[in-house]
């Protein structure tokens, strides 16, 4: 069963989501406004869900041509559906795949920006959801930190540009693996709930076969004291939206 869509205002956007499984959160704006107005064509979304990262970027990006790959069955049908039901399917393709198989499904060196949000919890780190469609998405059961970033290196042309959200927990080792397979980090941004609170989520843009510094870009703040969303994250929503009542974030285990 699919729930009727919510409309993302600003973006002209239509978005079915099933009652149960996988929900997107605010991790897909924040993916999608942090890739850089810079990014290339064509643009691959790995892990693309029901669509809405892809379907934000087509919105952003008028001209580029966009792929989301998505290893559920489930989730890759709403994902087709979502692109039809918008009247973006001569732009972007769903394909139902495995990650992990990136060598079989695509050439090498064909992607001008990959963008990505991926699991965070290593199997064994905390608990582990009894809904597939969410275990999936939060724990590494079906791909694992190196092979993803293995698979943006086999998809990426040279100064290709991968855009992940990350957890903080885990900067070290994804700056690790990027710097070994020739991705250079070349922008990071930490997102906390509110001024006080510690980062729960990193930004991060990588440069294949990049040369350059990396810039520490300053912190996001998602809630004011008063407990509103701060106008960034407003401009955010709107188009740079629907302003969402409540997302609860990935790791939560409240859905």
């Amino acid at each position: 069963m699919v729930e009727p869509s919510d409309t993302l205002g600003p973006w002209q956007l239509a978005l079915h989501q099933a009652p149960h499984g996988y929900r997107f959160a605010l991790e897909a704006f924040l993916l999608a406004d942090f890739v850089p107005a810079t990014a290339t064509d064509p643009l691959i979304d790995l892990g693309t869900g029901c669509g809405v990262v892809a379907l934000l970027l087509a919105r952003r990006f008028p001209h580029i041509r966009l792929v989301g790959l998505e290893l559920q069955p489930s989730l890759a049908v709403l994902a087709q559906q979502n692109v039809a039901c918008n009247g973006l399917g001569h732009r972007i393709g769903i394909i139902q795949g495995d990650i992990r198989q990136v060598p079989l499904l695509f050439a090498s060196d064909v992607f001008g920006t990959v963008v990505c949000n991926p699991p965070y919890r290593a199997v064994g780190n905390g608990r582990l959801n009894p809904n597939p469609e969410k275990a999936i998405a939060r724990h590494e059961l079906a791909v694992t930190l190196p092979q993803l970033v293995q698979a943006a290196q086999h998809l990426l042309c040279r100064h290709g540009r991968l855009v992940m959200v990350y957890h903080p927990s885990r900067l070290s080792e994804l700056c690790a693996r990027l710097e070994t397979a020739h991705l250079r980090p070349r922008r990071l941004r930490l997102v906390h709930a509110t001024t006080q609170a510690p980062a729960s989520m990193v930004l991060v843009e990588a440069t294949r076969d990049g040369r350059h510094a990396l810039t520490v870009l300053p912190p996001l703040w998602v809630y004011e004291v008063s407990g509103g969303y701060t106008a960034e994250m407003r401009a955010i929503f709107q188009g740079r939206a629907l302003i969402p009542s409540a997302f609860v974030p990935k790791d939560g285990y409240a859905e």
